[in-house]
């Protein structure tokens, strides 16, 4: 078994529970070596780091521990840029000596690369196509793999149709994709599927999909989308979109193995509501969260992953729909705290639930 270092994203709870959660779907065996809000340290057998890395929605690199820098360059071209990021508070001014001295020694025209940010590491989006050494406590690791900004960004704006404010980010929707648990072949279900994003990334996991939206136009947005996914990532998985009401699963869909699923989270907020606003949103809110979770319990084989809403308001209370966790028990399923997920900008939070049977 081999040492990697896995860099954590800004919601590390989420990140550390989504990389064992894929891990354990894949039967991946590993061992806890340290674990804190900045990286995880695992002790796993042979991993492959650029398909983890392009799955997962919370961790921006990983790296494989080494000994020292010794044989640290395989490539062919003898002009390359290096950077050592720091995720500690480690003196690393003999690291980058010998570094000078090894590329000297072979040859190597190397220029060091620093962060354009006030921290003493790159930024995933820095990283790209830079031979880095990440340094935490008494660990040194080469990276093998980094979160790539651009790939989310092609498919958010080159598919077909966009709804911008309305739709899951594609990072989220992976988090929460993998916190299913949800394996190629298998079937998951979004009741609330709008442009499809939730359906598009399992599409890429070689998920099989079923979309449900009340609007004809998410219907149709969603096929195209979903069409452009199997084109663009030549999968041959399968999809289907129906228009209809996520209170009436049944109607629908007879099971499913997972369900993923942001519902609706009352109306758009372009200021913090008072909280007599909050508390009317929230009692129109609950009634549908209730027939949901009991088509979810009807439908769903393993897991299900759905978000509700926590309001902020004026007064600075934090307000959410309090009949959730009677409705999780009486459509059996079992549940732990739910995470708290805060998108930037955002008047409100996102619980994030985890639902198994």
């Amino acid at each position: 078994m081999e040492k990697y270092i896995f860099v954590l994203g800004r919601d590390p709870e989420l990140s550390k529970d989504e990389l064992y959660c894929y891990l354990d779907s894949r039967r991946i065996k590993y061992k806890v070596i340290e674990e804190n809000d900045i990286v995880i340290i695992l002790e796993v057998h042979s991993i492959k780091s650029k398909e983890m890395i392009k799955a997962l929605g919370g961790i921006q690199k990983i790296a494989k521990v080494i000994n020292n820098i010794d044989n640290l360059y395989h490539g062919k071209e003898n002009k390359l840029r290096y950077a050592v990021s720091c995720y500690s508070d480690e003196d690393v001014s003999d690291l980058k000596s010998q570094l000078k001295n090894y590329f000297k020694k072979e040859k190597l025209k190397a220029s060091i690369k620093k962060s354009h940010f006030q921290v003493e590491y790159l930024m995933p989006s820095e990283a790209q196509n830079v031979l880095e050494i990440i340094v935490y406590k008494k660990y040194l690791g080469k990276t093998l793999a980094v979160f790539n900004p651009k790939e989310h960004k092609h498919r958010d704006i080159n598919r077909p149709e966009q709804r911008p404010l309305h739709t899951i980010s594609i990072r989220l929707a992976k988090i929460m994709l993998n916190l299913s648990e949800v394996n190629k072949g298998d079937t998951l279900l979004d009741p609330f599927c709008g442009i499809g994003t939730i359906l598009q990334e399992a599409m890429i996991m070689g998920v099989n999909v079923v979309g449900i939206d009340n609007e004809v136009w998410c219907v149709e947005a969603s096929k195209k989308n979903l069409e452009w996914i199997k084109k663009e990532y030549n999968t041959d998985v399968k999809y289907t979109i129906l228009k209809g009401s996520a209170t009436n699963l049944r109607n629908y869909v007879q099971t499913v193995d997972c369900a993923v699923t942001e519902p609706y989270l009352g109306p758009f907020l372009k200021k913090l509501p008072t909280e007599g606003t909050a508390k009317r949103t929230l009692i129109e809110l609950a009634p549908m969260y209730s027939k949901l979770i009991d088509g979810l319990g009807k439908v769903v084989r393993k897991k299900a992953v759905i978000i509700s809403p926590i309001f902020r308001t004026r007064s600075k209370m934090e307000l959410g729909i309090t009949t959730l966790e009677r409705d999780f028990k009486k459509a059996g399923f079992k549940f732990n705290e739910p995470y708290i997920y805060t998108a930037s900008k955002s008047k409100m939070l996102r619980q994030i639930w985890v639902l198994t049977k």
